[in-house]
């Protein structure tokens, strides 16, 4: 080991094991300082997260002043039986959510092996690893669905579904999700979503970054929320629906499958099946052939 003005210089880190290695090689190890400092830096956020040294650990906790655990995605971390995940939809949203999978799971960040999509000329910072269609996955294997559109959500979805039940579950660390709320499997809370106490979310549902739920609402199977779409408190949303830019469900108002809130509008009537809502407030016209589902 070389030495400068008497001092010993660090040594060189191993190597960073990716996909499928990263269960063979895990590095570093539970115990290396360079993997807490790593995971410090990823926390860090100066408006939400305070930190504290642990004398028992020998490391550094970090906490959210709003209460939330600032633990990456709380219980929502992938188990130790995953060793690669690929992020299924290789458009702009799929590549946030790389970016949001990487700020919830650091120590898991290694395993993200590249993007499934029927478009192989799609430029992403990963490869893309396959048609979802034709896609067969290994032993390991889980994934993220990264996919706006409702129908298209579910499709995809579905066609996975088949070979391997495997998909997981991201909060953002700078999502809020009550004690009291339970978050359905496949859905992805982006930063600074806000699931409030006693809410419900159906399998798969997307709430995208500033999207809120009040306390007692709930979304079907797939629903997706976009920026800053909010439902009241008791609101309900079924299966298949989408709520457009800043789109407002008032509370305690119901929205049948597979409708749409156009963006900047206000639910505040219930709404049936396959209908869509715009204005505010919001009339609301039947489109059976909406299109958010392939019949």
């Amino acid at each position: 080991m070389s030495t400068v003005a008497g001092l010993p210089s660090p040594p060189l880190p191993a190597p960073v094991a990716t996909g499928l290695d990263a269960c063979r090689k895990p590095w570093p190890g539970p115990s290396s300082p360079l993997r807490g400092l790593a995971r410090a830096k990823r926390l860090h956020r100066k408006d939400v997260v305070e930190f504290s040294w642990s004398e028992k650990s020998g490391s550094l906790a970090a906490t959210q002043r709003n209460g939330v655990r600032a633990d990456p995605a709380q219980q929502f971390t992938p188990p130790a039986s995953v060793c690669r995940i690929l992020i299924v939809g290789a458009g702009g949203f799929g590549r946030e959510v790389l970016h949001w999978a990487r700020d919830a799971w650091p120590d898991h960040a290694a395993k993200i092996a590249g993007f499934l999509s029927a478009d192989s000329a799609r430029r992403v910072p990963l490869p893309i690893l396959g048609d979802p269609a034709h896609f067969r996955p290994e032993p390991g294997d889980a994934f993220l669905l990264a996919i706006g559109i409702p129908g298209v959500r579910r499709q995809v979805a579905e066609m996975l579904l088949a070979h391997n039940d495997a998909f997981l579950t991201l909060v953002h660390p700078t999502a809020i999700v009550a004690p009291s709320a339970a978050i359905g499997p496949g859905s992805i809370l982006c930063p600074h979503a806000i699931a409030s106490d006693s809410v419900r979310l159906g399998r798969f549902t997307l709430m995208n970054y500033h999207s809120s739920l009040g306390h007692d609402a709930s979304t079907g199977d797939f629903a997706v929320l976009s920026p800053y779409a909010t439902l009241g408190g008791g609101a309900a949303i079924a299966e298949d629906v989408f709520l457009g830019l800043h789109a407002s469900v008032g509370p305690g108002k119901r929205i049948g499958p597979r409708s749409k809130v156009s963006a900047n509008s206000a639910a505040l009537a219930d709404v049936l099946e396959d209908s869509i809502v715009f204005g505010v407030p919001g009339r609301i016209m039947a489109n059976p052939g909406l299109g958010l589902v392939s019949k």
